[in-house]
């Protein structure tokens, strides 16, 4: 996101009291403790406050095309400390909304509420098929529908520093219309099982609830640009369809980020930088055992797994992924802004079964593993650019790029997430 942020003077004018009596001039009765001046100066700060939201992802995509996307930003809307953001991206592949609503942060509030959710619809989703040994030349676009609807609340006994306990309510719309070949003789390559299996829900909407328990613990010493702590995320989700399927399944994903302090410090650069380890996993099983979850159940693996891979490549019901990365200020810009330096290198797979599937060697071409085979692990090189106020406690815009044994690729960089961050993707 692409913030822009003005600086106000004040200028104090003392009233002309040449001409007034004594009698007249105005007094000040001066606050009972120094505990009510710091609230009638909190309050002042926390006053409505409205600003521009611009998306800088979606001024292009691989699949998407090009495109603009932006949207208004609330703070203080209805009581102190909340906030409402509504955002729109129309793209030349994709028309999508996305809002929410946040009444505090745990930084501020014990207990807090979010409510959020996102429609889109688009022609340019990438499917190669289903698991880890989908073809890589079955390479297909989906001509989808999907809306997500969201709330949660969210619980920090110990504030923020402490483990935070989120229940969660969501509701999914899934619909796959039609699909198209995206390079000539795509629809040949697919296998035959995955095509069947894709087939088998064309046109058909699938509507599904889920309820999850999440609990996260942050001590990052700053949330933007940290040397220190980690943040810690797992969450157990049961999914039940209200579509008349009967399908059901539990899914168990977690994710983490250490950072501690770089080794050294390089003398041409005016920080020492943070080294940070990652590790990302997701198992999920539907109550019928063998029987395979639709397409749109499939974790999104893409962009959590590996960076810089094709959307769509990671398809399965299971995912790994391990990295370790580094990360400082590399330059300093007209004063008031950081340039931050980021690079990270990872492995991972996605799974059928992980339990039975995973082995720790590591595969360096693009050829899928072959039926009853291990899956080894894919990995992956990137380096990126991020643009920060000089506090750190505000980013500004950011990328990174992706190499892996398929080439290049550009992908938008989302380290660790926030506390009340929900955004549905909208692609």
């Amino acid at each position: 996101m692409l913030a822009l942020a003005f600086a106000a003077l004040a200028l104090l004018v003392q009233p002309d009291t040449t001409f007034q009596t004594p009698t007249a001039t105005p007094t000040v009765e001066a606050p009972d403790s120094v505990e009510e001046a710091v609230e009638t100066a909190t309050e002042d700060v926390r006053r409505f406050r409205v600003r521009p939201v611009f998306s800088p992802g979606s001024l292009y995509s691989g699949s998407k095309g090009f495109g603009v996307g932006g949207g208004i930003a609330m703070d203080h809307a209805l009581m102190p400390d909340d906030h409402l953001q509504v955002e729109a991206r129309l793209s030349q592949h994709l028309l999508g909304a996305f809002g929410e609503y946040v009444t505090g942060t745990p930084a501020n509030e014990s207990v807090f509420a979010l409510v959020g959710a996102s429609a889109w619809t688009t022609s340019k989703t990438r499917f190669y098929g289903y698991g880890p040994r989908s073809s890589a030349d079955g390479d297909l676009f989906l001509n989808r529908r999907a809306l997500q609807a969201e709330a949660r609340v969210g619980w920090a006994p110990a504030g923020p520093r402490g483990v935070i306990l989120q229940p969660t309510v969501r509701y999914r719309y899934d619909l796959v219309r039609s699909y198209e070949e995206s390079v000539t003789g795509g629809i040949a390559a697919l296998r035959p099982a995955d095509r069947a299996r894709l087939d088998a829900t064309l046109g058909q909407s699938r509507r599904g609830i889920e309820v999850a328990l999440s609990a996260l613990r942050d001590s990052r010493d700053v949330r933007a640009m940290p040397v220190r702590g980690s943040y810690l995320q797992a969450e157990a989700a049961r999914f039940e369809a209200i579509d008349g399927t009967g399908l059901g399944f539990t899914r168990v994903q977690a994710t983490g980020y250490v950072f501690r302090p770089a080794l050294f410090r390089i003398p041409f650069l005016p920080d020492r930088g943070a080294i940070f380890f990652r590790a990302n996993a997701v198992v999920t099983r539907e109550d019928s055992g063998d029987e395979p979850l639709p397409w749109v159940y499939l974790p999104d693996l893409d962009r959590d797994l590996l960076v810089g891979y094709p959307a769509g490549d990671f398809v399965g019901r299971d995912a790994l992924s391990v990295g370790v990365g580094v990360r400082g200020v590399v330059a300093q810009a007209i004063g008031a802004l950081l340039i931050e330096g980021v690079g990270m290198t990872q492995v991972g797979a996605a799974y059928d079964d992980i339990f039975n599937e995973f082995t720790p060697a590591v595969r360096l071409s693009q050829d899928r593993p072959a039926d009853g085979e291990k899956v080894r692990m894919q990995p992956s090189l990137s380096v990126g650019l991020n643009l920060h106020f000089i506090d750190r406690e505000r980013p500004l815009v950011g990328g990174l790029i992706g190499v892996g044994p398929g080439g290049v690729a550009l992908a938008s960089l989302r380290l660790v997430w926030g506390l009340g961050d929900y955004r549905p993707r909208l692609d």
